[in-house]
């Protein structure tokens, strides 16, 4: 039997369709907009109409068409989707997240190790930002990005171990907002900003991204959902064995700060942040610094076998490397590579393993503000 369509409902998911393009593909004119969504151009004209007038979009400037200039239209920025805090081990970074994907950093601090201390910073952020920057209250979201595991659903840390923070209900330590709270994973969140912006993670089935920093994460994608598990554990590729006779994880072998620790026993790198220092390790390798060679192969060799495990374990077709450090693969990829080749089988080698495509911040940041998009484009009447 047919089912008699909803008007209604028909009219929203085409509004959501052409809000997502413009987010996703930047200013277009209305004609570009009906050849893309395949729209009658009545329908384009009535919901971008209705778009300006409720402040989602914004006209842009012009385009040269076939045969006149048109109108381009724009998500607008009038207003701040997402306030972000990004929270690592050694730094926070505190960011501001549009209507249109970007995102502009305010402020950064040293994280505190006290959850207390953490708490007071991030209130005395909020005030700065509310002073200086436009909310919608039925769509700016606080946005917390941790190195943990996270009840998405309840808004709770079950635990960080790098962080020393376990049981965190972050809804009620910061209830005072007075906003919404959303709470994730950072290599969730890094995998979902891929997930957005990114062609080849789009056309993938299976997704992956590992994530480097002080510890070390993993993100699931399946059919672009993310996959959380039963207990939001999915993904957690820093807690599993490596080396079986000593208990060692693949967070003793990755980590960053580990790789740095090592290198910092035989010369001194310079930096305050742990970026700034595999900076100036990368110099180190490519000057032919022989001590930290042989430390630099054994930790990509390790890198490979890692790969390996995720490429047999879960067939992806992108395997996105960032976090931290973003130019792990564009630097070390021919190295890495060739271990890979040596030690897994061609036939199930052939999966695209790139970096993130977000080079100047952590890509979870970016993924702070996507999240706070998807949950309005779900919402969007």
């Amino acid at each position: 039997m047919n089912k008699k369509l909803n008007p209604r409902s028909m009219k929203r998911e085409n509004k959501r369709m052409i809000l997502r393009y413009l987010i996703e593909s930047g200013p277009h004119s209305r004609t570009e907009i009906a050849e893309k969504t395949g729209l009658a151009q009545s329908a384009i004209w009535r919901i971008t109409e209705e778009l300006m007038n409720e402040g989602l979009i914004e006209e842009k400037g012009m385009a040269t068409g076939r045969r006149r200039r048109a109108v381009t239209y724009g998500p607008t920025r009038s207003f701040v989707t997402a306030i972000i805090y990004n929270v690592e081990v050694l730094e926070t970074l505190v960011a501001v997240g549009f209507l249109d994907g970007a995102w502009r950093i305010v402020e950064r601090f040293s994280t505190p190790k006290s959850f207390e201390k953490f708490k007071q910073r991030v209130f005395s952020s909020y005030e700065n930002i509310l002073k200086t920057h436009t909310l919608n209250e039925s769509i700016t979201k606080v946005v917390f990005s941790l190195p943990g595991i996270v009840n998405t659903k309840k808004k709770f840390l079950i635990h960080a171990p790098n962080l020393g923070w376990r049981d965190v209900d972050f809804r009620e330590e910061f209830k005072n907002l007075e906003m919404d709270i959303l709470v994730e994973n950072d290599s969730n969140l890094s995998l979902l900003a891929e997930e957005f912006f990114s062609q080849d993670v789009k056309d993938s089935s299976v997704s992956f991204f590992l994530y480097f920093g002080e510890g070390i994460g993993g993100a699931i994608s399946v059919n672009r959902k993310i996959v959380r598990g039963e207990n939001f554990a999915a993904g957690e590729i820093g807690h599993v064995v490596l080396d079986i006779s000593s208990d060692k994880e693949v967070e003793d072998f990755l980590s960053i700060s580990r790789l740095v620790a090592e290198v910092e026993k035989q010369t001194s790198l310079r930096g305050e942040f742990l970026e700034e220092k595999f900076r100036h390790l990368k110099r180190l390798w490519f000057s032919g610094e022989e001590r930290v060679r042989k430390i630099m192969e054994n930790y990509l060799r390790c890198v490979a076998v890692v790969l390996k495990n995720v490429i047999y374990f879960l067939n992806p077709g992108v395997i996105v490397l960032g976090g931290i450090v973003n130019d792990l693969w564009e630097t070390f990829g021919s190295f890495i590579k060739r271990e890979l080749d040596r030690i897994t089988e061609k036939e199930i080698a052939f999966v695209v393993i790139r970096d993130t495509i977000f080079k100047e911040v952590p890509p979870s940041l970016v993924g702070g503000n996507i999240y706070v998009i998807e949950e309005f484009l779900k919402n969007v009447n």
